[in-house]
């Protein structure tokens, strides 16, 4: 008589068999099991029993592997399942647990490679404030308690003057790498268009010679007015030029304009003088507008005294007046403010 056996697996892993017998365990079937083989031993068995008990324990081999590989993947998921964030006594299945460990360690790299960001910029920082390199810091750290501070601060001062100078050097070559591609400049310039060279020269020669013109017209002017304001009569106000001073003044602007024309001819032959008659010109004229500026200011100093000289003798008393000039009895002028009197 055959005894059908349904196969439970309980939380527990204790295999539990349920029949027409009741409820078994598995080491009470094994240990039948054991016992009818030992008694089934001793009986001569057919070749159609001997299959069907061989294939039988085949069966129950490959049930028990089965088991075994469920129970270990069941724990692995328990495991994982405790180790994910806010899931305390939450019922997850296998799928759940799988989608949210892959998020859990897509998450975990995110998080990582912004850290590593972080500190390369952290040690960047550290090494541009710190301004040594990475060996020396840690020459100096491992030293630190023998070094003094005053050595310490003596070598700083030290590496920044040597920074100082090296970036001292570095500017000079830069400026003349600079001065010589400007001078190839200007040559290459002079090469390709003298015209226009020869164009600028006439035109910054004639605009130096109006202002030379316009500056010695100004000059004789200031003269003619302080001629005026030191001649005799020093209560009549400064006349202006007469306009017969103007042919005298603009004769000489011919012979500068064939002075420039002759500059031209020069500057056309070598740029370098070109530049250096233009910039003692630029002196000259400098020059030129500083004296006509002291010369302003001597003339306004001198007319802003007498106008308080004049000033101060309108504003005297009357009878201070009076008496002056009752006691110059010289002049007939004054003769008659006495008799006014």
């Amino acid at each position: 008589m055959t005894e059908i056996c349904h196969h439970n697996i309980q939380p527990h892993g204790v295999e539990v068999c349920e029949g027409a017998l009741g409820s078994v365990t598995l080491k009470d079937l094994q240990a039948a099991r054991l016992m009818n083989v030992e008694s089934l031993a001793n009986i001569p068995l057919s070749p159609e029993t001997a299959q069907d008990q061989e294939r039988r324990i085949r069966r129950e081999i490959a049930n028990s592997n089965e088991r075994r590989r469920m129970q270990s993947i069941n724990a692995g998921f328990q495991s994982l399942k405790t180790l994910l964030p806010h899931t305390d006594g939450e019922k997850l299945s296998k799928a759940a647990i799988l989608q949210q460990t892959a998020d859990y360690i897509f998450t975990l790299e995110q998080e990582k490679t912004q850290l590593l960001a972080q500190n390369n910029q952290l040690k960047r920082f550290i090494q541009e404030f710190s301004g040594s390199s990475p060996k020396r810091r840690r020459a100096e750290e491992k030293d630190e308690g023998i070094g003094s501070p005053d050595t310490l601060e003596e070598e700083k001062v030290e590496e920044l003057r040597r920074e100082m100078l090296e970036l001292r050097q570095q500017l000079d070559k830069e400026r003349s790498a600079r001065m010589q591609l400007e001078e190839q400049v200007r040559s290459l310039d002079t090469q390709l268009h003298p015209e226009r060279l020869k164009v600028i020269t006439q035109q910054v020669e004639e605009e130096q010679a109006l202002i030379q013109s316009q500056t010695l017209l100004r000059l004789q002017q200031i003269h003619a007015a302080d001629r005026q304001t030191h001649s005799p009569q020093v209560l009549a106000p400064p006349t202006p030029p007469a306009p017969t001073h103007h042919p005298t003044v603009i004769v000489p602007a011919p012979t500068l304009t064939q002075h420039a024309h002759h500059h031209v001819t020069v500057v056309t032959m070598s740029p370098s003088v070109h530049t250096s008659t233009v910039s003692t010109s630029r002196q000259n004229l400098d020059t030129i507008v500083q004296a006509i500026q002291h010369i302003e200011r001597t003339q306004e100093r001198r007319a802003s005294a007498e106008e308080e000289q004049r000033r101060a003798v309108i504003v005297s008393p009357a009878h201070v007046a009076m008496d002056t000039a009752c006691s110059d009895t010289d002049t007939d002028t004054e003769g008659e403010d006495c008799s006014m009197k």
